[in-house]
């Protein structure tokens, strides 16, 4: 699955006045993480990518991801099991004149969903397999 997210933001947004996007993702897990920057951004525009207090991408709390002309494409293997299945992107534009839009793209390989303890055991009395086993 892949998900799609185009954050537009207005001209002078400081750090101060970041603005949240959440990402509304799937249960399974990231693979593949795309960070685009059009061309004429110039540097200007900031994101960072957390789950909760905690930031993700760039992995080191102080960075952001800043650029022009460029996507920042990495391979992954972040596993998001427990519901919310969410993301939050904290962005900014420091440019004066133009607002900029960053498109973030998550790839997500669906996981199996195991049967419970009663489908197995049901299945051990019926002679048939538990559901999603």
């Amino acid at each position: 699955m892949i998900f799609v997210f185009p954050l537009t933001l207005p001209a002078n947004t400081p750090e101060t006045a970041k603005q949240k996007t959440v990402l509304a993702l799937a249960r399974g897990k990231i693979t593949r993480v795309m960070v685009e920057f059009p061309p004429g951004h110039a540097g200007l525009t900031h994101i960072g990518i957390n789950r909760g207090l905690f930031q993700l991408w760039p992995a080191n709390q102080s960075a952001t991801f800043r650029s022009s002309n460029e996507t920042i494409i990495w391979e992954e293997e972040y596993s998001l099991d427990t519901p919310p299945y969410n993301l939050d992107a904290y962005a900014w534009n420091e440019d004066d004149t133009y607002e900029h839009t960053i498109t973030v793209r998550i790839v997500i390989a669906p996981v199996a969903v195991q049967p419970s303890l009663v489908e197995q055991i049901a299945a051990l009395f019926t002679g048939g397999e538990a559901a999603g086993g």
